[in-house]
């Protein structure tokens, strides 16, 4: 039976003992049990809800002042240039010559640890999942190692706390990489 069609039985018929999924309940106080664990789930469902919105927005909204001036221009230089491996010294060279560009960038964008005069330590949880999306989004059902090389990478360069960084490798691990359930329906179209 569900928790619902249970809970409106009880509503309606009070009865001295109530059917549900762990056996039979005798006490006639357990409508108000139940009732309080159905608020609390409710009310979980309801911020998950809202993470899920606000999530599909960064999701929609994200990198958008790529596609704008300035950016667009210097991005269009940018990539006349050769590109390097995330972390390489080539890699670093080529953000210094266009310094301006990622200080606009930064400034514009709040999943960007640079956004933040503190760093990292200004970020939701809503701007951590746009971070891991965005620093993985290179790396299609990433190698663990790739993981590990990526999470040790952020943590030098932004200062992440172990624990932040872990959760972001088990987050990896788990989602992302083939260790993990990594699902094809994940990916970015073509």
């Amino acid at each position: 039976m569900e928790n619902a069609d249970v809970l409106e039985k009880y509503k309606t018929k009070p009865t001295p003992s109530l059917i549900y999924d762990t056996g039979e309940i005798k006490d006639p106080s357990a409508f108000q049990t139940i009732e309080n664990i159905n608020k609390h789930r409710k009310n979980v469902k309801d911020k998950i809800e809202f993470f899920i919105k606000k999530l599909q927005e960064r999701a929609n909204d994200h990198d958008m002042s790529k596609l704008k001036q300035p950016e667009i221009e210097w991005l269009i230089q940018m990539d006349k240039e050769p590109s390097y491996p995330y972390g390489s010294p080539q890699y670093y060279e080529k953000m210094k010559k266009w310094e301006k560009f990622f200080e606009h960038h930064y400034k514009e964008n709040r999943h960007h640890p640079d956004h933040f005069a503190d760093g990292i330590q200004g970020f939701s949880i809503v701007d951590l999942v746009e971070f891991i999306a965005d620093i993985t989004s290179y790396l299609e059902n990433m190698h663990p190692g790739d993981a590990i090389r990526i999470i040790e990478g952020q943590k030098e360069r932004f200062g992440l706390d172990d624990q932040i960084a872990q959760i972001l490798k088990n987050t990896l691990f788990e989602y992302f990489s083939w260790v993990g359930s990594f699902e094809p329906e994940f990916k970015q179209p073509e």
